[in-house]
């Protein structure tokens, strides 16, 4: 790896509510970067934006070893990085690698990862529930989940941010660390990625309440699967992927594309869900964050 030429540390505002966007812009040789940091957190998101670069093929922002390609919106080139749920809070660096054939930069930039605490949860489950949880299938849907997770479309799909999937408000349960009474793992075992903490939001609802699309998007599953019951996933462009777990029933199949606000089924409580609610789950290449941060999509 080159060494990097310049270090830029970016002085950090403090934001309160949801919502608030603030880009703080520098300028780094010949790159100017707009960061926006007010969502940077564990289970959160930076948005980069480059201003003005040279022509380069390949232009990625870096965050913990992983590469998060530059892509088109309509404010210009733009990389959406997830902060992972169990990642240090602090100061820690950003890079912005640009390559084109054998030329490769690379920029640092200094962001501070805020404190967020999440709330522990236990679980209990219905015998024939726990039951499910040793057969192998439950291994082989998860790998399968993991696998559409990491899908990168370049187009982006939505327009505007997302809205919640159903009427209700949800539970406190995003990035919650969750243990059930049954042997671990659990949550691990839905999407065959490391950790028991909850990969999104719950909305307890009664069976059979409507759900529709937060955004626009490409279905990329649709059908049961062992853990997460009757499931629905979207591609919604550029490395941003809803889950939606436990429903009744869906009409979408795999390959439809879907308006905002397009029915995607009704809840239930299938898989190895406790209770009938429904899981809406966002992922940010590959990486579960607080679906929350969805409201920073205006663009």
């Amino acid at each position: 790896m080159s060494k990097p030429r310049v270090l830029a540390v970016l002085a950090i505002v403090a934001l309160a509510g949801p919502g608030f966007s603030e880009e703080v812009t520098r300028r780094v040789g010949r790159l100017t970067v707009a960061l926006d940091e007010s969502s940077a957190y564990p289970g959160g998101l930076v948005t980069v934006r480059l201003r003005s670069a040279p022509r380069y093929g390949v232009v990625h922002a870096i965050l913990e070893g992983r590469r998060c390609p530059f892509l088109s919106s309509h404010r210009g080139l733009r990389a959406l990085v997830p902060v992972p749920v169990d990642a240090r809070t602090g100061p820690t660096t950003l890079g912005i690698e640009l390559r084109s054939g054998r030329r490769r930069q690379r920029f640092a930039l200094t962001v501070v990862v805020a404190d967020r605490t999440y709330p522990a949860r236990n679980v209990l489950l219905p015998e024939v529930k726990k039951a499910m949880l040793t057969l192998p299938a439950g291994v082989r849907d998860g790998r399968l989940v993991q696998l559409h997770l990491r899908k990168v479309s370049a187009k982006q799909e939505w327009r505007g941010p997302f809205r919640a999937p159903v009427a209700a408000p949800p539970e406190t349960s995003f990035g919650c660390p969750q243990s059930y009474d049954a042997p671990p793992p659990v949550e691990g075992k839905t999407d065959a990625i490391w950790g028991e903490y909850h990969r999104g939001l719950d909305y307890l609802v009664p069976p059979g309440t409507p759900v529709s699309s937060p955004a626009a998007g490409n279905v990329l599953f649709a059908g049961p699967l062992l853990l997460t019951g009757e499931t629905v996933m979207l591609d919604h462009g550029q490395g941003v992927v809803s889950v939606f777990y436990h429903l009744a029933s869906t009409p979408v199949r795999e390959g439809d594309w879907l308006e905002a606000g397009a029915p995607l089924g009704l809840t239930g409580d299938t898989g190895i869900a406790a209770e009938p609610h429904l899981h809406w789950g966002v992922y940010v290449h590959g990486v579960a964050v607080d679906p929350h941060v969805t409201e920073k999509f205006a663009d």
